[in-house]
């Protein structure tokens, strides 16, 4: 995909690999050479934001309102595996 940046390539993997990206995910969130800061701050923001009550779009508008969850899920999920490092991610991404 020459057409497509370096960026925009990798969340469109990420994103089409997501059967894969979940377990990947997991197995981060217990490894300890990933930094505790990374895994509050992103998950840690995942989840919050999943139980708090307000919504960037609320969800009682349909398909945006999940839509938006969806979104800030992919991009707290995309940038803790961005700042782990690669080699920890290979060792679990087959």
């Amino acid at each position: 995909m020459a057409w497509l940046d370096k960026d925009v390539s990798r969340r469109l993997i990420l994103l089409l690999n997501l059967p894969k990206s979940g377990p990947l995910v997991w197995n981060l969130a217990w490894d300890k050479r990933v930094d505790w800061s990374k895994k509050l701050l992103y998950l840690g923001g995942a989840l919050a934001y999943f139980l708090m009550p307000y919504d960037i779009i609320p969800d009682i508008i349909p398909v945006f309102g999940q839509l938006d969850d969806l979104a800030v899920l992919f991009l707290l999920v995309e940038r803790f595996i961005a700042g782990t490092p690669e080699q920890i991610i290979n060792q679990y991404y087959r």
